[in-house]
């Protein structure tokens, strides 16, 4: 086989390419060529797709695949049905439904593949964020404290509407690639994940330097939604140290540990919020201080005007909700009108249009990419929206039946201390809160929701290790075998 060949069909390598590009996708100064080349890559996704199933049953071997699979089949019902809306929606809607595909049995399946080292694959990925994190944080808060700001597109960079968003797209896209960057960095001192990827362990210094960057970067950006990510990985975390390493506990020792937990968890929010606040405050001053004022002839008056353009790091929007809960009551209202088999991610933008005079909130600025741009910044109420009550009944059951065997084994095992198992599970349920307010889980061709993917896939791994195939593990249907984890 020819190194081209064996290039092309390397599902690993396909992995790694894309979720690198998505990541340079939301990078100033590479956002265009990087979507050039995403382009290229999702007819390099569809290829594989076919050919892993062809070659490999890659549906059949996946755990809890039937589910998925019946995802897909009714999300492809959905678009059918609607077909009638326009050329381009249904476009978007059928590519919606290969990057649903790709989701499941291209990144989710990773454990269908026998023979990949996937720590290996994992190592890889988080040394190339936390390098390119490291750098570009280091540029942006460079940036920030010189007071250069640009623009690209439309796109405004180092500071959007009051709020750090260094070299990346906007402030919630900045914070959710900090948290993960945090996240890789807590895998890679993981002593197991080094060893058995067989890598050389990536320096402390830039280990330190990757956390304290993105640390104040996340403080800066003024994400709530990365600082709920954040928040939740540590929480999940503290239970998994608190719980996991513990064979058998009596109920006094269950209720003293709970409430140890709660009080971490309170002491956790409140830390990182009073630090968020002295952060910002601190480099508004800061800032202040790298500018001399000259008091002449305006006097007060060019006091007042130098301190109103000064950056605060502030949301503008001094709502708490920031508008979700209009956008969600416009979700109901849309549900009503297709609630079984939903309408499909394209046609939100235009049914909105049809439904409300000024359309799905937050939609307007998007231009000719609002069909695919336009969410209800809630993940479960998007795939309800999309995918109908069918879908998302599917999508629950896969996703309860996931997360029964992962937290089983997790705290099963007192022998993943230096894992990176229980780091992941950490994630993963945070990210499952995070999706609660933030654009995330399956209907968009973004990093964040592809990451996500990838860490399930991760993950996924290791229930192959917990649940080994043997003969009473199959049942029949029209005579033929299937594996019973498929269900």
């Amino acid at each position: 086989m020819s190194k081209f060949k064996k290039a092309v069909l390397d599902t690993s390598l396909f992995r790694r390419s894309y979720i690198i590009c998505l990541f340079c996708g939301n990078i100033s100064f590479v956002l265009i060529p990087a979507y050039a080349v995403l382009a290229v890559l999702f007819l390099w996704g569809v290829f594989l797709l076919i050919y892993n199933e062809v070659k490999r049953h890659t549906i059949l071997k996946t755990r809890y695949g039937a589910w998925l699979l019946a995802f897909v089949i009714t999300s492809l019902v959905t678009v059918t049905v609607h077909m009638a809306s326009s050329a381009l929606y249904n476009i978007i809607n059928y590519g919606m439904v290969i990057h649903l595909a790709m989701c499941f049995f291209i990144f989710y399946s990773i454990h269908t593949e026998k023979h990949l080292n996937f720590r290996r694959e994992l190592y890889s990925i988080c040394r190339f964020i936390v390098y390119a994190t490291t750098v570009l944080g280091i540029i942006g808060l460079a940036f920030l404290m010189a007071e250069i700001s640009f623009e690209v597109f439309s796109l405004k960079f180092i500071v959007f509407e009051n709020r750090f968003d260094g070299m990346f797209i906007n402030p919630n896209q900045l914070g959710f690639i900090n948290v993960v960057s945090i996240f890789c960095c807590h895998m890679l001192i993981k002593k197991d994940f080094i060893t058995i990827s067989g890598r050389q362990r990536v320096s402390r210094i830039w280990i330190g330097s990757c956390v304290a960057v993105n640390a104040i970067s996340l403080l800066l950006c003024d994400s709530n939604g990365a600082m709920v990510l954040m928040i939740g990985y540590a929480i999940f975390f503290l239970i998994y140290k608190m719980f996991g390493s513990e064979r058998k506990l009596n109920p006094m020792q269950i209720v003293k540990k709970s409430a140890a937990c709660l009080l971490a968890g309170v002491v956790i929010v409140t830390a990182l919020f009073f630090v968020r606040n002295i952060t910002q405050s601190g480099f508004v001053e800061m800032m202040r201080a790298a500018e001399p004022i000259e008091i002449a002839d305006e006097g007060i008056n060019e006091l007042i005007a130098q301190d109103e353009a000064i950056v605060t790091f502030e949301h503008e929007n001094s709502n708490l909700d920031s508008g979700r809960f209009y956008l969600w009551r416009q979700a109901a209202m849309m549900f009503t009108k297709n609630p079984i088999l939903g309408i499909g991610k394209g046609n939100i933008y235009e049914y909105g249009k049809r439904l409300f005079d000024d359309g799905i909130k937050f939609s307007s600025g998007y231009g000719i990419l609002a069909p695919i741009l336009t969410d209800f910044h809630n993940g479960y109420i998007t795939i309800l929206i999309c995918s109908g009550v069918i879908g998302f009944i599917f999508f629950c059951i896969f996703g309860l039946r996931f997360a029964k065997h992962i937290v089983v084994y997790v705290f099963r095992d007192d022998s993943l201390k230096e894992s990176v198992l229980p780091c992941m599970f950490a994630f993963l349920l945070s990210y499952a809160i995070y999706s609660f307010i933030e654009v995330g889980l399956l209907f968009n061709i973004n990093f964040m929701v592809l990451f996500f993917w990838l860490i399930m896939g991760y993950t996924s791994c290791f229930l192959v290790r917990y649940e080994p195939d043997h003969p009473l593990s199959h049942f029949k249907v029209f005579g033929r075998s299937f594996r019973r984890t498929l269900l």
